[in-house]
C-alpha cells in the first residue's frame, strides 16, 4: 500500500506539477538518504549531535541551493539557518539536561526485554534526544527563513531607497504572517501524530500525572523548541537580509 500511494503521489506530481515540483521530489529523496546516513553514522559510533548537525547542514544545502538555486536569497536563508541551528543546539542541550526527557518512556511497552528487544543500544540517550529535536526543527526553520528572505528581496527590489532599518522592520512584519501558519502547522502535526498517546494518557492518568509523564514532556518540549526556532529565525533572517541586500 505504501508503494502504491507513493507511486500515485509521484505520478500526480509529474502530471500537474512543474519542473520545480518534480525537483522537490528529488530533494525529498536526497534528504531521506541523508536521514539514513545520520542513522548509520550514529549506529557505527559517531556522536549523535555531530552526525545530526552534519546532516542538517547537508539538508539545508540541498533544500536551499539545489531546489531553489544559488542566489543571494538562498545564501541569506542558509546563513540564518546555521545561526539558529547553533543557538537551538545550545538551549536544547540545557533543556534536555535539566528536564531529563531522554530515553524510552514507560509507555513504550514494545521496547521491553520480555518482548525480545534490548533497551541497551549503546548510545548516549541525551545526545540522541537533542538530535531528534534538531531534526524536527530544521524543516520549519528552512521554510520560514527562505520565505522571509525571498519576500524581503522583492521588497528591496521594488523599493531600492529603503534603508537597512526599514528592510529589517519589513522582515519582522512579513515574519508575523508566516509565523502564524508555521506554528499552526507544527501544532496540528503534533496533535495528529500523538492523538492516540493523548487518549492513552487521558484514560490512565490524571492531569498532574500527564504533565509530569515523560511521554507527554518529550513531545511538548520537542514541538515547543521547534516553534521557538521558527520564531528566532525571523529576526535573524531579517537582520542578515537588511545587511546583504543592496
Amino acid at each position: 500500500m505504501i508503494i502504491i500511494l507513493s507511486l500515485v503521489f509521484i505520478l500526480l506530481i509529474f502530471l500537474f506539477g512543474s519542473n520545480k515540483t518534480a525537483q522537490s521530489i528529488v530533494t525529498t529523496l536526497i534528504n531521506l538518504g541523508v536521514f539514513f546516513g545520520i542513522l548509520f553514522a550514529i549506529f557505527f559510533g559517531m556522536n549523535p549531535i555531530l552526525a545530526t548537525i552534519i546532516g542538517c547542514v547537508i539538508i539545508s544545502l540541498v533544500t536551499l541551493f539545489y531546489q531553489n538555486e544559488v542566489n543571494i536569497k538562498t545564501k541569506s536563508a542558509f546563513y540564518s539557518v546555521l545561526i539558529v541551528l547553533i543557538i537551538s543546539m545550545s538551549f536544547t542541550f540545557l533543556i534536555c539536561y535539566y528536564s531529563n526527557i531522554q530515553g524510552f518512556p514507560t509507555g513504550q511497552y514494545e521496547i521491553r526485554l520480555s518482548n525480545g528487544y534490548s533497551d541497551e543500544i549503546e548510545v548516549n540517550m541525551m545526545f540522541l534526544q537533542i538530535a531528534v529535536i534538531l531534526i524536527v526543527l530544521i524543516g520549519s526553520a528552512i521554510d520560514t527563513s527562505l520565505a522571509v528572505s525571498s519576500a524581503l528581496y522583492e521588497v528591496k527590489e521594488n523599493n531600492p531607497d529603503l534603508n537597512k532599518l526599514d528592510v529589517f522592520n519589513s522582515g519582522l512584519s512579513i515574519g508575523k504572517g508566516i509565523l502564524s501558519s508555521t506554528i499552526n502547522t507544527l501544532f496540528f502535526i503534533f496533535i495528529a501524530e500523538y492523538l492516540s498517546l493523548f487518549l492513552y494518557l487521558v484514560k490512565y492518568y490524571d492531569f498532574l500525572q500527564i504533565l509530569n509523564s515523560k511521554e507527554f514532556a518529550q513531545e511538548v518540549i520537542t514541538i515547543s523548541i521547534a516553534g521557538i526556532a521558527s520564531v528566532i529565525i525571523i529576526p535573524v533572517t531579517a537582520f542578515l537580509c537588511s545587511r546583504r541586500y543592496k
